[in-house]
């Protein structure tokens, strides 16, 4: 999580007093697609390239800073400086082929040259290959032991292989040699919050803020310890000032969003991870938490939408496609919410509460008779036959049956079990037209207070549209809306 005011900062010395090296970092953290670059409006006009491509940068318009390069004179462009700088921000726009072009060329004229080096071992990271990266930055602290850049890089490798020694030990190296720098400071003290000496932590975390004050990233790295140690006044009061500083990092606003919610100011958490989601759109988790929010709100497009996209960047995350059939089904949109628990099963072959709410909506939805079998049919063999999820499943097969179920999950000792049979025992009345009976057994299974299941969410949706009362209190009225 870096600020552009720092990126800036660095930027503006990348071409002689810094290391071209640890311009990556922050070059590769930047934002992207935010806002276009004649809305920026410096209170000077800047005077050289660098300062020209700090401030495109600070909008986060990757593009348009590599655009910047082609107006560079041949000379200019030639520049040993300039191509690192060009090739660090090729990887922070994924174009990963053009910027090892770049570092290879670099390195053949020079293979003395350790920031291209550098630069080529965060190339070999961004492709996916962690241990050619190590190896190339090990070899480099080997020949320039004081390259802290590469002992940065390597301290986080360690600290994120959970080497706790291991890291601190390059972190401290880089401390002894530049005891301000901001990067080592920061991983050792997330070397000692993961050490659990939280003491030792916080101190280092109010060291980054009396060092940077300007600086969003030290009062976000602040605030995101607070957050895990559960100060949660301290965390919003940091973030609040990281987002001031900074306001187009995603992960301010997530983490901001994490401390509102976890005092209980829902609607202020799901703002702050829209806006996350804004900043960037293609980052899971954020989806995560504004469809929970959402889903609890009982706002149903919303939480659908956020389902969607949460199902388009991550297809294995079954969870997802439960979420997405609960709201389309709420909806009404029985063949998708089908679609939708098929795909969740299909994930989690061994939920075969899935297959039923498959099955379920399947039915609802007018889908032949045939076609129900089919599925049931695949989800039943490989289910034991002793088991009451196999008779529930059968129920739906036949669509006959009943009283024997009905006695089987009466019996079974499992709570869990029991609950959700008796959900799908329900369904099976609702979908046979016996609202008599399906009106029992849902309310039965309310009795239960089962929340933990899926089922839960679903019942009360249920017994809500059928308008029942239970101790003369309508149920699922009442709650927050949103």
């Amino acid at each position: 999580m870096v600020s552009m005011y720092t990126f800036k900062k660095c930027l503006t010395k990348a071409l002689g007093l810094i290391s071209c090296g640890a311009l990556l970092f922050f070059v590769s953290c930047a934002s992207t697609k935010l806002v276009p670059p004649e809305a920026v409006s410096p209170a000077a006009p800047p005077q050289t390239f660098a300062e020209r491509l700090a401030l495109v940068l600070e909008t986060g318009n990757i593009d348009g800073a590599l655009a910047l390069f082609d107006d560079l004179s041949p000379e200019e462009a030639e520049q040993r400086g300039n191509r690192r700088l060009k090739a660090s921000i090729l990887i922070s726009a994924g174009r990963l082929d053009e910027a090892r072009a770049i570092a290879d060329v670099l390195i053949s004229e020079d293979g003395s040259d350790v920031e291209s080096r550098f630069i080529l071992a965060n190339i070999e990271g961004a492709s996916g290959k962690p241990k050619e990266r190590r190896l190339m930055l090990e070899k480099i602290v080997e020949e320039v032991p004081a390259h802290t850049p590469s002992l940065n890089a390597l301290g986080h490798i360690s600290r994120e292989a959970k080497s706790f020694r291991t890291a601190a030990s390059y972190f401290d190296r880089v401390l002894a040699i530049e005891p301000d720098n901001i990067r080592a400071i920061e991983g050792r003290a997330q070397v000692f919050f993961m050490e659990r000496n939280y003491q030792k932590a916080e101190e280092l975390f109010n060291k980054l803020v009396a060092l940077y004050p300007e600086h969003a990233e030290a009062y976000g790295e602040r605030g995101h310890f607070y957050r895990e140690t559960g100060n949660m006044s301290r965390a919003l009061e940091d973030l609040e000032t990281a987002k001031r500083l900074d306001p187009f990092n995603p992960w301010t606003a997530y983490d901001k969003g994490c401390v509102l919610l976890k005092m209980g100011k829902r609607q202020e958490a799901l703002a702050e991870f829209d806006y996350a989601s804004k900043l960037d759109p293609n980052k899971f988790i954020f989806y995560v938490y504004s469809a929970g929010i959402r889903d609890e709100l009982e706002d149903v497009d919303g939480a659908a939408h956020d389902f969607e996209a949460i199902v388009r960047l991550r297809p294995d995350y079954y969870f997802a496609f439960e979420g997405l059939g609960v709201q389309q089904m709420k909806k009404g949109l029985y063949a998708n919410a089908a679609q939708s628990f098929a795909a969740a099963y299909k994930s989690a072959p061994d939920e075969n509460n899935y297959a039923l709410l498959a099955a379920v909506n399947m039915l609802k939805s007018g889908v032949k008779l045939n076609e129900v079998k089919a599925f049931l049919d695949s989800v039943m063999r490989k289910v034991d036959r002793s088991k009451l999820d196999y008779h529930v499943l059968r129920l739906f097969f036949d669509l006959s049956g009943d009283s024997e179920v009905a006695r089987r999950i009466d019996k079974e000792k499992s709570e869990r079990i029991k609950a959700q049979m008796l959900f799908y025992l329900a369904n099976y009345y609702d979908i046979k037209g016996n609202n008599l009976m399906a009106d029992k057994f849902f309310i039965e299974f309310r009795e239960m207070k089962r929340m933990d299941l899926v089922e839960w969410r679903l019942n009360e949706w249920i017994l809500k549209t059928r308008n029942i009362q239970i101790g003369g209190v309508n149920v699922g009225g009442g709650g927050e809306k949103g």
